[in-house]
């Protein structure tokens, strides 16, 4: 099995601004990092991920993430924000996120996140067993 076979985590359309555009003309790195970002939380809001059994006082936070730029890319061109899951542990979950050309045949940089379950003081807690149940089919294979 591959990414081609496991149904991703999300996958979303990404609209470049033309402000996310550096002096060179290609989006700047550091917008990448926000269209994941904003592709997650848009995850987060609408998959219902965590709420039932065991997600009380229950929220995330990144621990690490980190990105391969593979090409450049300019505005007014979509990209494709895409997740899976790499791993599964006690308290936390890793990502491998990528950013594709808009029908999928670019692959336009990938990388890795890693998020924790904390409770409200920001303490690393067990996954509720909802979330667990919520990222397994999105498990790619080692």
């Amino acid at each position: 099995m591959s990414e081609t076979t496991i149904a991703p985590l999300f996958d979303v359309l990404i609209k470049p601004r033309w402000a996310d555009q550096d002096s060179m003309g290609h989006i700047n790195h550091v917008q990448y990092f926000r269209y994941l970002e904003e592709a997650r939380v848009d995850w987060l809001d609408q998959s219902g991920f965590g709420e039932g059994e065991g997600a009380d006082n229950f929220g995330l936070i990144m621990a690490a993430v980190g990105l391969n730029f593979r090409r450049e890319w300019h505005h007014g061109r979509m990209l494709r924000g895409k997740a899976w899951v790499l791993h599964i542990g006690n308290s936390s979950f890793s990502l491998r996120q990528c950013l594709y050309s808009e029908e999928g045949s670019e692959l336009v940089a990938e990388g890795e996140s890693t998020l924790v379950c904390v409770n409200s003081e920001h303490r690393p807690i067990p996954l509720p067993k909802s979330a667990r149940v919520h990222l397994q089919p999105h498990l790619l294979p080692v």
